[in-house]
């Protein structure tokens, strides 16, 4: 009996040794929990996962590996590491999701790998200037939804030299960044307060922050919800998807009817016209679920990120307004106020403050604070990076906020300081480790529209408007919150037009 005892209590400890390992040459991480995994540890590090990806590179240095259930994620960061893996072929792959795994393929450019990316790539981002990522055309476009966000804001106003009542700042910007977006895809533009863009925009809130590592069931043990749906509001998820999607094809189908091939009006005029006229080859990649996943992509990945960063633009302003005041001056010495900023302010290099307080809420806010995930791009082996082994069926996540955030490269960078982003000469510098939108192969395609739309709202807004928090409220938090994008606390703010 005793020997029996014995032999059981062996098993069992040969059994959790087998449960706590890690595969060989897996790099440095917390001790693996059986089933589990390290979800209690990125709970206890921080609710929010930028947090606890910076106790992870702390503990453990630039290249650290944990597991969410099952599942290896592998974490880089610092500059050097984040640019050596961000141009490797081999880890240029992106992770698949549940909704990926029930959809059964991939479609549009955030999640798609290899050649049929690479050419649809390259096709986006060449006829996406053509319609908005040019410059003057996107400027035009983009100054339309500022001033109807000028008629909203004003509509709170009581008079002329009073502050408004406290407005909530997620409010002031209604569905304008997303018009931008749309115009370029679809050619139109809704109203602020129309209501079906404003339900479809709060169903990609709700998909975007159903995307949480370590927090939802689906990320952990797909396979068990697949099978057990009622322990998860994935489907619900899912099912907004689906109604985003629908969206973006009824539009798509709209055009089908009215397009004059000879005479494209937006780019999915130009997209349909490539479908054409590769529709007798067998190996087109350019297929109508292509187009709505493009669509989808840059509807919803474009409007969350560009928004959070507007948003945050406004939170820093208050709570810096000796920077407001700032921006202000530059802005009134420079354009004066008969007409408004443009980019050519900027891009002379005319305006170098208000560019490098630009450049400060982006390295501040990294809405993307761990990127897009990447993954090795074949499923078929493991992966030698920087002496250890990324297992095939990693996800590899790039700790962007934590280099924004770092005091080794920014000394101070829990302060807004716009002057780290000036020399001596009060000109615009670049530091390296400035990244928001990541490097490399798998960079942001829509970094040129974010940057020129975030400047653009923020400058006009300023120009126009003198903003402050609510009389005999407290501060707002800085805190962000969120997962995959982040954003900040909802706050209000007082509004004064100026004179």
């Amino acid at each position: 009996m005793i020997v029996d005892l014995i032999l059981a209590g062996i098993a069992l400890y040969f059994l959790w040794l087998l449960l706590l390992a890690k595969p060989k040459s897996f790099p440095p991480g917390p001790v693996r929990f059986p089933v589990i995994g390290n979800i209690y540890h990125l709970r206890k590090w921080g609710p929010y996962l930028y947090q606890s990806m910076a106790e992870m590179k702390r503990r453990y240095g630039e290249v650290a590996g944990f597991f969410v259930g099952p599942n290896p994620i592998i974490l880089v960061s610092g500059l050097e590491a984040i640019k050596e893996l961000s141009f490797r072929e081999d880890l240029s792959g992106r992770p698949s999701f549940f909704h990926h795994k029930l959809e059964k393929v991939k479609n549009g450019l955030l999640f798609t790998m290899g050649e049929r990316w690479k050419e649809q790539r390259r096709f986006t981002l060449r006829h996406l200037r053509d319609f908005g990522f040019g410059k003057s055309s996107m400027e035009s476009i983009t100054i339309e939804e500022i001033e109807a966000v000028f008629s909203g804001i004003d509509k709170s106003l009581e008079g002329e030299n009073s502050w408004s009542k406290p407005i909530v700042v997620h409010d002031i910007l209604g569905t304008a960044n997303i018009n931008v977006i749309w115009h370029i895809l679809a050619g139109k533009r809704y109203s602020l307060t129309d209501p079906l863009l404003n339900q479809l925009l709060n169903y990609v809130k709700d998909v975007i922050a159903q995307v949480e590592i370590g927090g939802k069931l689906e990320m952990a043990f797909p396979k068990l919800v697949e099978l057990l749906p009622f322990l998860s509001n994935a489907w619900d998820s899912i099912e907004k998807r689906e109604k985003v999607r629908n969206f973006i094809k009824k539009a798509i189908d709209e055009h089908k009817i009215s397009i004059d091939y000879n005479s494209p009006r937006d780019f999915i005029d130009i997209y349909l016209a490539e479908m054409a006229r590769r529709k007798e080859d067998p190996d087109s990649t350019f297929t109508d679920p292509q187009l709505t996943g493009i669509g989808f992509d840059l509807f919803g990945a474009g409007y969350d990120t560009t928004f959070n960063t507007i948003v945050f633009s406004l939170l820093y302003m208050i709570l810096n307004p000796e920077v407001q005041k700032k921006v202000q001056e530059e802005l009134d010495s420079v354009v004066g106020r008969d007409r408004l900023p443009s980019f050519q302010d900027r891009d002379s290099h005319r305006i170098p403050y208000t560019e490098a307080t630009v450049m400060e809420i982006l390295r501040c806010s990294t809405v993307v604070p761990m990127s897009v995930p990447h993954a090795p791009l074949y499923c078929s082996k493991d992966i030698e990076f920087r002496g250890h082994i990324i297992p095939k069926n990693s996800q590899i996540f790039l700790n962007l906020y934590d280099l924004h955030h770092d005091p080794a490269v920014w000394g101070d960078p829990e302060n807004f300081r716009p002057e780290r982003f000036l020399n001596q000469d009060g000109k615009v510098i670049r530091n390296e480790a400035f990244i928001p939108f990541g490097i490399g192969k798998r960079s942001c395609l829509g970094e040129s529209l974010a940057r020129n739309n975030v400047f653009l709202f923020f400058a006009c807004l300023m120009q126009r408007y003198s903003m402050q928090k609510p009389d005999g409220e407290a501060p707002p938090s800085d805190e962000p919150v969120g997962n995959i994008t982040i954003m900040p606390k909802p706050f209000k703010v007082q509004v004064m037009k100026r004179h």
